[in-house]
């Protein structure tokens, strides 16, 4: 998958850029606010519809202008000709959105992820490993989206049910009122769950031999939690977690609160490594998931990598960007200096920027 052109106007202090990116590595290169964070931040948005950086749509228009527009002629890969477009416009109200593909407006989401496919690591991406399981839980979701076609529907299934039950519990039905919801919700949590697995039994494979290049002084472990307290059945968790569940309002046991175990040596990864060694794994994850996508759906991501040289030694960049030229991914990094990826020129486009602008090289 190529962006073969990008047009942001009125993205934070991008008033307008239109350029033609290479269909290898882009190096982007500029000082401090120059815009190139938003350069990936807008790429993103073009393919998520929101940013990696703040959930504030204010902070993403620039300022004294109603909107911004993001537009990107897309190829799927280099040697197919025809491109899809891809538009998104949006105001300062939530209402103001508007996404065409091909010029043919669309409503859902789902549509637009369909079409272009990003992995971003940038150096807060290591609360992939830190935080909480609601992004480990999207880092899977996204893998199983891709290869599953029958996951979106099963998920949306999933939610309308679970919406159900949790309007029950805030309106304290009689226990027996849960039964036809609770049978729903365990059918429904049960194939999610498999896809769950299958999908990070596939991805085990290619995470371990990326893991052993990235951190070959590490035991690394991926597993799936379920989502129920104690490996129980999620039949018996709902009826166990009752009580509980109506004191706070929302459903405990599911799928909805699975996680992605990573362990290293047995131990929480986020504990034990460092940030630098946590970066790593980052790159790691998101390589193999990249990896395994191509395998599955002959469909490649584009890689957005926010300052390059953030937490990550000389050694460690040049394992990432070997890994990325194998991949033969289209990538987008960027770095405050012109320090140049490859020492061969035809490898890399440099763009470099200045105060929001596209300036010559």
């Amino acid at each position: 998958m190529l962006l073969q052109r990008l047009l942001i106007q009125n993205f934070r202090n991008l008033e307008l850029i239109d350029f033609a990116p290479g269909p290898a590595f882009n190096l982007i290169t500029g000082s401090n606010g120059a815009g190139k964070t938003s350069i990936l931040e807008a790429i993103s948005y073009l393919a998520l519809a929101r940013s990696f950086r703040s959930s504030n749509i204010h902070y993403l228009i620039t300022h004294g202008k109603p909107a911004f527009n993001i537009f990107a002629q897309v190829r799927e890969e280099e040697d197919v000709p025809f491109a899809s477009s891809i538009g998104i416009s949006r105001g300062r109200k939530a209402q103001d959105l508007k996404i065409k593909v091909n010029g043919e407006p669309i409503t859902a989401l789902s549509e637009l992820v369909a079409h272009i496919c990003v992995q971003v690591i940038h150096p807060q991406g290591i609360e992939l490993l830190t935080g909480g399981p609601e992004l480990r839980r999207h880092f899977m979701d996204w893998g199983v989206y891709y290869a599953e076609s029958s996951y979106k529907q099963l998920y949306a299934q999933y939610v309308k049910v679970l919406k159900q039950r949790n309007a029950l519990l805030k309106t304290n039905a009689p226990a027996d009122h849960f039964a036809v919801w609770d049978d729903m919700l365990c059918e429904l949590s049960l194939q999610i769950t498999q896809l769950r697995q299958n999908y990070i039994a596939a991805l085990d494979e290619a995470l371990q031999t990326i893991t052993g290049d990235f951190l070959p002084d590490f035991k690394l472990s991926f597993e799936l939690s379920s989502g129920c307290e104690n490996g129980d059945s999620m039949r018996s968790a709902l009826a166990s977690s009752l009580e509980k569940d109506r004191v706070l309002g929302y459903t405990s046991q599911g799928c909805h609160r699975a996680d992605l175990k990573v362990k290293s040596n047995a131990l929480a990864a986020g504990a034990m490594l460092s940030r630098g060694q946590l970066k790593l794994l980052v790159c790691a994850m998101r390589m193999a998931q990249s990896l395994l996508l191509k395998a599955q759906t002959g469909r490649s991501c584009i890689f957005l990598i926010d300052d390059l040289n953030s937490e990550l030694d000389r050694h460690s960049q040049e394992v990432l960007l070997t890994h990325l030229e194998q991949c033969r991914n289209q990538v987008f990094i960027t770095n405050i200096v012109p320090d140049l990826l490859f020492s061969d020129l035809s490898r890399q486009k440099i763009i470099a920027l200045s105060a929001g602008r596209l300036v010559p090289v």
